[in-house]
């Protein structure tokens, strides 16, 4: 709601015929949803390679850079940070998860999620 708002300000169009997701298409913003993904996605890769000191010694990986999903038992901890974000991490391509650094990981997740 706040990024459509935001939208038609920057566009300075306030009609009500005028199409919101146009002008969102238009301005090339990423949605708020896509912004989440990034964000959970560039943390997780941090985590990884060990770029901040967060215990990751729960977080096993398999072939292909691929993390096994949690157990849970309840669909708070399924919607926490480690399950939502391995879900998202295990689509990605192994060259993104391979990434040296967090900009070249942050440049490879933005043309995968643009062709996604």
């Amino acid at each position: 709601m706040v990024q459509r708002s935001a939208a038609r300000y920057v566009q300075n169009d306030y009609h009500y015929t005028s199409s919101v997701t146009n002008m969102l298409r238009e301005l090339k913003w990423s949605t708020l949803e896509q912004c989440r993904y990034q964000a959970s996605l560039t943390m997780l890769h941090k985590i990884h390679n060990k770029q901040v000191n967060v215990d990751h010694s729960h977080l096993t990986t398999t072939l292909n850079n691929k993390f096994l999903i949690p157990h849970s038992k309840t669909k708070h901890h399924m919607n926490s940070f480690f399950p939502r974000a391995i879900q998202l991490w295990n689509e990605l391509p192994i060259e993104i998860k391979d990434a040296p650094t967090v900009p070249a990981f942050a440049s490879g997740l933005n043309s995968f999620m643009l062709f996604n």
